[in-house]
């Protein structure tokens, strides 16, 4: 038997009030602190060590002016007559599975420079030949797109779906290059961003996005913002620095019925999306195009398609 002077060990101890303060503040202090940098612009020095925001919304602006390269006089030869060629490939290169066309999947073997060719002479009544790029977004628009191309005379000369690909995969592979040598189109759609509404690493998907720019020169095109069904930590500002004034289209501002992943569009939305991009493309976009809406809807899709995946090809 224990003297009454004695605690039973095996009876739980309650822990101190002060160590329970102690150990409260030393987890919400250094969260607050840093809550507090966040939202600050100052550098923090402790014990010689210089803390500094890597990049915070403060300074998206000022790191995509610094970035941003002089906007270059357009080189599109509006005195051709060159007939572009008449594409004459199979309807479905790559449909559902992860292959890639030989001509595509060359980008490590040696460096690919676009050869030159005359565009056509073109007004806002041009039928286009238009190439339609991007991520898994890119394959739902596809279709409204096929509607408004044949109600308005223009060819839809190919589809390329590169799902879950970033503006590092546009931007540093030659893959587009590639494809613009091969289709020769008189008109480009560009749509991705959906798998960067969340990016913090700007300066480098500026610098990707830059890359992309100087691919698409001398061609006219319309670089299409992501659907966002969230708010972006500053990736739309990165794709409008990058594209020519007026060819930038800010989906986001939009609200889309959503499919049931509640990420891409639903038919429904992108009908609306693409009815959206048409109203733009024919009062506001740099690069002008007819683009009636269509009398009737879900029309026959006939034109090559070529489906990547990035986690299997990144193209650089």
């Amino acid at each position: 038997m224990n003297g009454e002077g004695n605690s039973d060990p095996s009876t739980p101890k309650n822990p101190s009030p002060w160590l329970i303060v102690w150990a409260g503040l030393s987890i919400c202090l250094p969260v607050l602190l840093l809550y507090i940098y966040s939202c600050s612009s100052q550098t923090i020095q402790i014990a010689g060590f210089e803390l500094k925001q890597i990049l915070g919304n403060q300074d998206i602006d000022a790191m995509l002016a610094e970035l941003d390269e002089p906007e270059l006089p357009s080189t599109i030869n509006n005195t051709s007559t060159t007939n572009p060629q008449t594409n004459t490939e199979s309807n479905v290169l790559a449909m559902g599975d992860d292959s890639t066309p030989s001509f595509i999947n060359q980008a490590n073997k040696k460096p690919f420079s676009l050869p030159a060719y005359e565009l056509p002479v073109f007004a806002d009544t041009t039928k286009h030949r238009i190439l339609l790029i991007g991520d898994s977004e890119s394959g739902g628009l596809r279709y409204p797109l096929n509607d408004y191309c044949l109600s308005n005379g223009h060819k839809l000369v190919l589809s390329l779906e590169w799902y879950s690909a970033t503006t590092f995969n546009f931007g540093r592979s030659d893959t587009i290059q590639k494809i613009i040598a091969k289709y020769k189109p008189t008109y480009i759609f560009l749509v991705f961003g959906l798998n960067e509404l969340y990016a913090r690493d700007l300066k480098a998907r500026k610098i990707a996005a830059n890359q992309l720019a100087k691919k698409l020169r001398g061609i006219p095109y319309a670089w299409i913002g992501p659907a966002n069904w969230d708010e972006d930590h500053g990736i739309n500002k990165v794709f409008q620095s990058s594209a020519d004034s007026a060819t930038y289209f800010l989906t986001k501002k939009l609200t889309l019925t959503r499919a049931g992943d509640g990420r891409h569009p639903d038919v429904q939305g992108y009908r609306v999306w693409m009815d959206s991009i048409a109203g733009w493309l024919q009062t506001s976009a740099r690069y002008k195009m007819a683009m009636k809406p269509p009398r009737k809807r879900g029309r026959p899709f006939r034109a090559p398609i070529i489906t990547i995946n990035a986690a299997k090809y990144r193209g650089y």
